[in-house]
């Protein structure tokens, strides 16, 4: 009987030990996973503080305000990351646009620094789940930002980078497509690999 006991006591001991030692393997497999979004997020973080730290002098030069500067950069980073799209022509188009004025409104309607129209805004915005009430809405940076990088994908995806330009800045009027790509063009030069100098001027 003791034996028995014995047989039963062991065996008892023995499977609890494989299942403590199937939970620590799983724990650790779970917290090896967990590292990794820990660091990727950390990696990302950085990434972005990066950017905006390289770009911030630049772009407060036009803003007149670190804080805006700040949210101009933050958007367009975020934005170009979850969208695929290089920053440096976001910034491009922004510095085209609008030469960075939240507030810029031209002759013919275009709002803020991606220069929206209200009519695209509408329409974009609802794909995106905004409620553009009006054109006051489109002021808003992150907003702005936001429908112009998502307008400007759906732009360059259907037409290649050099018609989808043309197009975000034109609409069918393919005449006015090579001064604004050059434009453009020469603003990536400075974004890319003259950032440094603050006295260039797109115009």
């Amino acid at each position: 009987m003791k034996q028995i006991i014995t047989k039963v006591v062991i065996g008892v001991l023995i499977a609890t030990m494989a299942i403590l030692s199937w939970q620590v393997i799983v724990l650790r497999k779970n917290l090896r996973e967990k590292m990794k979004v820990v660091n990727l997020m950390i990696s990302k973080y950085e990434a972005k503080a990066q950017f905006i730290d390289d770009y911030l002098p630049i772009v407060t030069e036009y803003t007149e305000s670190e804080i805006t500067a700040k949210r101009i950069l933050a958007a367009v980073y975020e934005n170009s990351a979850q969208y695929d799209i290089e920053p440096e022509l976001i910034l491009s188009v922004i510095m085209v646009e609008s030469e960075f004025n939240p507030k810029a409104y031209s002759s013919v309607g275009a709002i803020g620094l991606m220069q929206i129209m209200p009519v695209t805004g509408i329409y974009v915005g609802r794909s995106l789940g905004y409620s553009i009430k009006n054109e006051n809405d489109l002021y808003n940076i992150e907003k702005n930002i936001k429908i112009g990088v998502v307008f400007l994908k759906e732009c360059i995806d259907r037409l290649g980078e050099h018609r989808g330009l043309g197009y975000y800045y034109a609409g069918r009027h393919a005449q006015h497509y090579n001064r604004y790509t050059m434009k453009i063009a020469a603003a990536r030069q400075f974004w890319t690999t003259d950032a440094a100098s603050l006295t260039y001027n797109v115009h």
